[in-house]
């Protein structure tokens, strides 16, 4: 794997910083981290470029989940088909998430679609043209207990952690006037003025909708990092099943797990899906026997060690897991 550059103790304050307030003024964060905004500015244009970490934009998945379609596809592949479905999937929209796993699928992928219906025409019509396909599971989420926006890197202090925008009372729904605003969010740190030359709106109105979108949890900022440099360099997978009555308790227990990324309720046999970082290999075999401690009602089916990432989020990443280009999620893109 190509060596990532890690980077100074003032850089991980500063993405954690942004992880907790992605679009917090450059003032507001150099006064968190009594540095010069400037100097903060530059820092982070310096991460940016480097492919350690940036701002990405999507549909706040919990919500999404309840009003709209999300799940999670495997594909097994004859292996010198893999790079070509990897490069095609990358630039679907609809795709959040590309994972290239061991144990029994090839690809993990992660899927936004606005219905069923529209989930069904990427499976049965997108996915079925790629060439060396064998075969495909589709696993619908009910419910999302957790999600990787709000896990930390926890280089800050209580006293240093920037305040996120505030909640709104009132909840939101998707018109075309946001849908506008999320497509132009390839950064999702973009001023509002150049969300407004884009999408042929004035500043004020992007403002606004920023502010509703954000406030009324419709919008999800997440300040991804380059998984290497976290000190949690392995992700893993763990399918699971919960009795019904057992569910809510045990998937809220898990997502207050520090290794747990994503835990969310699906459809099919293993009830329960959740997506881990882990600081080593052994920490797979240590957290199951601690699962099985604290958590009776768990029982782990299948798990699945990533071998490489290739999309997290709309973020493309390479070989050592840098990002390189974005794709904007959009569920509404035209297949």
């Amino acid at each position: 794997m190509p060596d990532v550059l890690m980077p100074a103790e003032m850089d991980l304050k500063l993405v954690h910083a942004l992880q907790a307030a992605p679009r917090a003024t450059w003032q507001e964060i150099g006064r968190s981290l009594g540095v010069d905004p400037g100097t903060a500015a530059r820092r982070w244009q310096g991460l940016v470029e480097a492919g350690s970490a940036r701002v990405t934009a999507y549909p706040e998945v919990r919500l999404w989940a309840q009003d709209h379609c999300n799940a999670f596809i495997e594909l097994d592949l004859r292996p010198t088909a893999r790079a070509h479905a990897v490069e095609v999937l990358s630039r679907v929209p609809q795709i959040a998430s590309i994972s290239i796993v061991s144990s029994g699928r090839d690809l993990f992928l992660t899927v936004l679609t606005p219905d069923l219906a529209t989930l069904s025409r990427l499976v049965l019509e997108k996915l079925q043209q790629l060439p060396g396909l064998r075969g495909t599971r589709t696993h619908a989420v009910t419910t999302v207990y957790g999600e990787g926006n709000h896990w930390r890197l926890d280089a800050l202090s209580p006293q240093q952690r920037v305040p996120g925008p505030p909640k709104a009372g009132n909840r939101p729904v998707w018109n075309d006037g946001y849908r506008e605003v999320l497509r132009a969010l390839g950064d999702g740190r973009s001023p509002a003025a150049d969300i407004a030359a884009r999408t042929a709106s004035s500043g004020s109105t992007v403002r606004r909708r920023l502010t509703e979108m954000i406030g009324g949890g419709l919008l999800s900022l997440r300040c991804e990092v380059a998984q290497p440099i976290t000190g949690w360099p392995v992700a893993a997978t763990f399918w699971a099943r919960v009795p019904p009555n057992e569910l809510h308790r045990t998937a809220t227990a898990l997502t207050e797990l520090p290794e747990v990324r994503l835990c969310a309720a699906t459809t099919g046999a293993d009830n329960l899906v959740m997506t881990l970082w882990l600081r080593s290999l052994g920490d797979v075999q240590r957290l199951e026997a601690e699962l099985a401690g604290k958590l009776p009602a768990l029982t782990l089916t299948d798990r699945a060690v990533t071998l490489h990432a290739a999309k997290r989020m709309g973020c493309l990443l390479d070989a050592a897991g840098r990002i390189t280009d974005v794709v904007p999620i959009d569920p509404w893109a035209s297949s």
